[in-house]
């Protein structure tokens, strides 16, 4: 999608690794580069076609089945089929203000506490994304560097690139980085800068929190876990939210929790036959029981199996019945039920469906 997009000088908010599935990811949401100036992928998915668990083939759009086209926008598959998405697309690139700046992880406290002071003014224009890992191994960080703890802070700027400069200038003076690769860029080669470093066949095992500002005590967490991390290829995402995703209104589409500030993904990552894999996990869930009292919400695409009362509060209990309430409609007898499975409700509490 992202290529052919370019091709006409446009995109579609999307995710952060270019091997995402654009199904999984515009159902459950869709945070990427693009959400803080044009929303999230679900925010910009217009109509869709989906088969529904009796075989009726629908079109769900403006006037068609919309309480449908709601509960995809965030809902996951729990409603059927969806076998063609109609998406707005927008004005981007081809080359975009994007890459890492890298720190030492001591400095990581001062860094992200410059960082909680510096977003509060920046533009929509601007997503980033912090890193705290082991430096990868990648063509492009030094052999000296490669398994450095360190903090990473990635950006992208979609707009002019003589704004980008001057907003990044603050971020790009602060203490001294080990490395600067903020540059100018195709936006396509952006869209793939992360997949060298997540690649089909490795394991994981997440854990995830939305948030709300970086309080010191949860810089503290954060930092203090990270200096622990059991395998050299795990790491923690704090993924800076606000922007177009906070403008919509809460109650527009099944995706929630839009005035959080963050969404934090605590990743535990190893190699097959790893003899480590128990430790790697408990380092993650240790690191999220740490986060866990700032929580405010979770992105149901970062979930794991973690039961229906995580399900649940990806949502909200109004939210998650208004959801139910289509589920219902057309899928009363929960064919679609290996996801993060939103169930029929019982008949005593069924909303009746608006636009239908």
């Amino acid at each position: 999608m992202d290529r052919a997009g370019q091709q006409f000088g446009l995109a579609v908010p999307a995710g952060i690794v270019s091997h995402t599935g654009i199904a999984g990811l515009t159902l459950g949401g869709g945070i990427g580069w693009l959400m803080r100036k044009h929303g999230l992928t679900a925010d910009n998915l217009l109509a869709a076609e989906v088969v529904t668990a009796d075989g009726a083939r629908l079109r769900c759009g403006a006037g068609e089945h919309e309480a449908l086209l709601w509960a995809l926008r965030g809902g996951g598959g729990n409603f059927g089929i969806v076998t063609a998405f109609e998406y707005r697309a927008h004005p981007v690139g081809p080359m975009v203000l994007a890459g890492p700046i890298i720190w030492p992880l001591d400095a990581a406290p001062q860094v992200l506490r410059f960082y909680r002071q510096w977003i509060r003014e920046v533009p929509g224009e601007l997503t980033t994304i912090v890193k705290l890992a082991r430096a990868p191994a990648l063509p492009v960080i030094p052999a000296s560097l490669q398994g450095r703890p360190v903090v990473i802070l990635s950006c992208c700027y979609a707009g002019p690139l003589a704004d980008g400069t001057r907003v990044l200038r603050p971020l790009r003076t602060l203490g001294t980085p080990l490395l600067d690769l903020i540059a100018p860029r195709p936006y396509l080669e952006n869209q793939a800068l992360n997949d060298p470093t997540v690649p089909h066949g490795w394991h994981y095992y997440w854990k995830s929190a939305e948030t709300g500002e970086l309080s010191d005590d949860l810089i503290g967490a954060l930092t203090e876990h990270s200096e622990r991390i059991t395998s050299p290829r795990s790491y923690t995402l704090i993924f800076q939210l606000g922007g177009a995703v906070a403008e919509i209104d809460e109650n527009a589409t099944a995706y929630s929790h839009r005035r959080a500030d963050h969404n934090i993904n605590v990743n535990a990552v190893w190699l097959p036959g790893d003899p480590g894999a128990q430790q790697h996990r408990r380092w993650a869930r240790r690191l999220f029981t740490a986060i866990e009292p700032h929580q405010r919400g979770v992105y149901v695409n970062f979930l794991g199996d973690e039961g229906p009362e995580r399900v649940r509060a990806a949502y909200g209990p109004e939210k998650f019945a208004r959801l139910q309430a289509v589920k219902n409609a057309y899928d009363p007898q929960n064919v679609f039920a290996l996801n993060q499975n939103i169930p029929p409700s019982p008949a005593e509490t069924r909303l009746q469906l608006m636009h239908e």
